[in-house]
């Protein structure tokens, strides 16, 4: 050890000086002056205590994060990061891991997908279907196809209904996801 600093800025002027091949860094969700870490040429090993805040300084590869442990892992765990950063390499802790991988399972979006549907398409609503999807209106559909707008309105709901979605904006966002 070659140094200890009780803040980030404290921690900037310490490794300028020392220039130390890696820095742990105890995060708190107080996340001051981080603007300033991305100036740090040295690895970082972060000691985090929950998955979110261990997921936000993951986003921060420009302040050179190459390993998050979990505050409660055992010290053999923190050595392990530590050599890794030394390497150049990067590491999650075991203890981590687990509950990373739920953070970012349950606070990512899900991607659309298209419903199947229960019944098929007739060919006039697959017609209808490929229309609407290119973003075309109702009154569109119709002429483009013969048809009356009410016969289009007819089909759109029929096609919404088989495929358990309730707006066209939903068909359209489904063929985006496809």
């Amino acid at each position: 050890m070659v140094g200890e600093a009780a803040d980030i800025i404290g921690l900037l002027t310490a490794t300028a000086v020392r220039e130390p091949d890696v820095v742990v860094l105890e995060a708190r969700k107080q996340t001051d002056h981080l603007r300033e870490l991305t100036a740090l040429d040295t690895a970082l090993v972060v000691v985090v205590e929950d998955a979110e805040t261990a997921a936000d300084w993951i986003r921060l590869t420009q302040a050179n994060v190459r390993a998050v442990v979990h505050s409660d892992d055992p010290e053999e765990v923190l050595v392990e990061a530590v050599r890794r950063a030394t390497a150049g390499g990067c590491y999650v802790s075991p203890g981590l891991s687990g509950l990373l991988l739920r953070f970012v399972r349950d606070t990512l979006p899900r991607p659309l997908s298209v419903v199947p549907t229960h019944a098929p398409l007739t060919s006039r609503e697959s017609e209808v279907l490929q229309l609407v999807r290119r973003g075309l209106a109702n009154k569109e559909i119709a002429r483009r196809l013969g048809l009356s707008e009410k016969t289009v309105k007819f089909h759109v709901s029929n096609v919404l209904a088989k495929a358990h979605m309730a707006s066209r904006a939903q068909l359209i966002a489904s063929a985006a996801a496809m």
